[in-house]
């Protein structure tokens, strides 16, 4: 079943990591099966179970300034459901719950989840839900107001350990 749910940057479309859900979200946004979901997790601790980072890695993301998604390479332990491409999903983006949710709406979610944007390709992000259900209006929503941080910096740590932006806002 999928979701609207607010977070720091904009309304997301939120799914369970299931084929049904993966497909509706493209289906929906009239998105490319070329561009990979983000998938969120509850908190630090969980993205161990789904990508490689170093304990370094966590305390600077942490401590990171503005909205981020971080791009890692994918961890052995986690199986990659079936209907996945591993080519696509080498690296996976993941946004915490912990650094981007309200601690009301974290516990009303189970984890995790798909992720993006509650809009249609190529448009803007919805920054209130009443934009994101103009979208998508028979999508369930949880309604927090105003999401108003700039988008969310996108980025991975190379192999000596420095910063790679995919995306960086000023």
């Amino acid at each position: 079943m999928l979701i609207i749910i607010p977070t720091d940057t904009c309304y997301w479309l939120a799914g369970e990591l299931t084929g049904t859900d993966y497909a509706e979200i493209y289906r929906l946004k009239g998105r490319d099966f070329a561009k990979p979901l983000a998938i969120l997790v509850r908190n630090y601790a969980d993205m161990a179970s789904y990508i490689d980072i170093l304990s370094e890695q966590i305390e600077f993301l942490k401590k990171y300034p503005r909205p981020w998604s971080y791009l890692g390479k994918r961890s052995s332990q986690f199986k990659l459901p079936d209907f996945l491409d591993g080519d696509t999903y080498l690296r996976l983006s993941i946004r915490v719950a912990e650094s981007c949710i309200s601690a009301d709406i974290r516990d009303q979610i189970l984890y995790p989840l798909f992720l993006t944007s509650a809009n249609f390709s190529g448009q803007n992000e919805s920054k209130t839900l009443a934009e994101a259900r103009e979208s998508f209006p028979d999508i369930i929503g949880i309604d927090e107001g105003i999401c108003d941080l700039p988008p969310s910096d996108i980025f991975y740590f190379d192999d000596s350990g420095e910063i790679e932006y995919m995306r960086k806002f000023s």
